[in-house]
């Protein structure tokens, strides 16, 4: 198997299990959406916790398959919760996983700090093609991902040391490369650091997507007009998810926090945008390998949108 990045170790997994709100709302979105007797296929497992929600449901088979050796713990798991009978578990990419038989619902945490950063889509939609029965069950149903720009004041906080010449010594490079780096849970981005009100990057429907689309680069091109003057630094982004039964599991700066923070890509220099300047900007996301992509945006300030 490759690299499994930070998925094989049980750190990480903690984490997620103490996102009250990630897990609350997976919880409620399988308990009214699986029936009793159906069957389920939890993509990518982690340590079960969904196929475990599953169980609890009344699904008569829940499929956990999960590449790393996370597998163990959902043993451990399913054994302790007594539903080792119903949870089938697969050390397996999905790629060569076969299941038993066909499937009623897909339930899978595939979104990374905006949606497909994390480049599991293409799996969770290949899973739906091969296994899901007709008129199953997709969740989450639909992700859509959201961009503003933003003043991220931690950011500039840490430029302006690697610009300082701290302990006498020219650090300026590691500005640099920062510029270039996705800055990952950024909890303390709030509504009010946002210049201007978000737009949507992409949405998608996982009972409609093409599997093949999902391993294409995903563009947008977006033009924002500064409504809360003041200085701006980075474009933040987060996810909103849909579970249907008017269930909704967000990241957005205003909702109540999660483990994902938002994800901020930074500018080079800080600057202090006016009421009705335009923020242009182009932004694309290229699928790259297992659990990751790479990201290239620019950005543009208008005076006054000309």
């Amino acid at each position: 198997m490759e690299d499994d990045g930070n998925y094989g170790e049980l750190w990480l997994h903690r984490k997620m299990l103490r996102d009250g709100v990630r897990n609350e709302a997976y919880r409620q979105a399988i308990s009214k959406t699986v029936k009793a007797g159906d069957v389920v296929l939890d993509v990518g497992a982690g340590t079960g916790i969904l196929s475990l929600f599953a169980a609890q449901a009344g699904a008569r088979k829940v499929f956990a398959v999960e590449r790393t050796d996370m597998v163990e713990v959902i043993e451990k798991l399913a054994e302790r919760n007594g539903v080792q009978d119903v949870i089938e578990i697969f050390q397996s990419d999905i790629e060569t996983f076969h299941a038993p038989e066909s499937v009623d619902v897909i339930v899978s945490e595939w979104m990374g700090g905006y949606g497909v950063d994390e480049n599991m889509l293409t799996l969770v939609l290949d899973a739906r093609d091969l296994w899901l029965k007709p008129g199953g069950k997709m969740l989450p149903e639909r992700v859509t991902a959201w961009m503003a720009p933003a003043w991220d004041s931690k950011l500039d906080l840490e430029m302006n040391l690697w610009r300082s010449r701290p302990y006498g010594v020219d650090l300026s490079p590691i500005a640099e490369e920062m510029v270039d780096e996705l800055l990952y849970e950024r909890y303390h981005i709030s509504e009010a650091d946002l210049r201007a009100e978000p737009q949507k990057l992409w949405t998608h429907d996982t009972y409609t997507f093409p599997a093949k689309e999902a391993r294409l680069p995903f563009r947008a091109s977006l033009s924002f007009s500064v409504s809360k003057p003041g200085k701006f630094s980075a474009l933040a982004t987060w996810f909103s998810a849909t579970f249907g039964n008017g269930l909704i599991l967000t990241t957005a700066p205003d909702a109540p926090p999660t483990h994902w923070g938002r994800t901020c890509f930074p500018v080079e220099y800080a600057v202090t945008v006016e009421q009705g300047e335009v923020i242009k900007v182009q932004f694309v996301c290229k699928p790259a390998g297992p659990g990751y992509c790479r990201e290239e945006w620019s950005v543009r300030v208008v005076e006054n949108g000309k």
